[in-house]
């Protein structure tokens, strides 16, 4: 089969936007991202969305090992129009797999204080979500809920936590799973129970 992007980018674009924002504005809170695409693998087709929603020609992409085929780069470039950059630091969205040794939050852009829009999201694939792991609070959360992420350890957390502290400045962090995405926004609190 052909790889191909949105079938419909009118309508596609505009419900994986829809899905994206919902996501971001209750953090931790699973939502629908079923889209008519075909992404070369290891590319979920809920990444490859997400990616031809906010990447463009003006948003440097940063790819972790497992994703830096030429497959996939050739197909951010011509999807999306995204130029695949090799230095993490000058990335706008970097993606990557729970399976992998992520990239440290501190290595991607911040922002400023008077410029936090001027930080980079990570893209996070993933295989899956959980109802327990880590308690986030905070901005579209009522009280705390409970949030999982297949794969995730302590350490990833931990620097999530850290990442936190630095609001406003600091990364947000997009999850896809296989026809789902979730999203951690950096003013999100996140509180580590002892067992994760």
């Amino acid at each position: 089969m052909t790889e191909h992007g949105f079938s419909d980018v009118a309508v596609d674009s505009a419900h994986a936007f829809r899905a994206i924002m919902q996501a971001m504005a209750r953090p931790g809170r699973v939502t629908d991202l079923a889209v008519r695409l075909d992404a070369p693998a290891p590319l979920l087709a809920s990444t490859a969305a997400v990616a031809l929603t906010l990447c463009d020609f003006q948003t440097p992409v940063w790819l972790t090992p497992a994703l830096r085929s030429d497959r996939v780069m050739h197909y951010l470039r011509f999807h999306a129009g995204a130029p695949v950059t090799p230095e993490i630091e000058s990335a706008q969205f970097v993606f990557a797999t729970a399976e992998e040794v992520l990239p440290a939050p501190e290595l991607l852009l911040q922002g400023t204080h008077e410029y936090p829009d001027r930080s980079a999201t990570l893209i996070l694939q993933v295989t899956g979500f959980a109802a327990d792991g880590v308690r986030l609070s905070g901005p579209g959360i009522r009280g705390s809920e409970g949030f999982g992420v297949a794969g995730l350890d302590a350490r990833f957390w931990t620097a999530m936590a850290a990442n936190h502290a630095c609001f406003p400045v600091g990364i947000d962090v997009i999850f896809t799973a296989p026809g789902q995405v979730a999203a951690l926004p950096r003013s999100t609190e996140i509180r580590i129970p002892e067992a994760v």
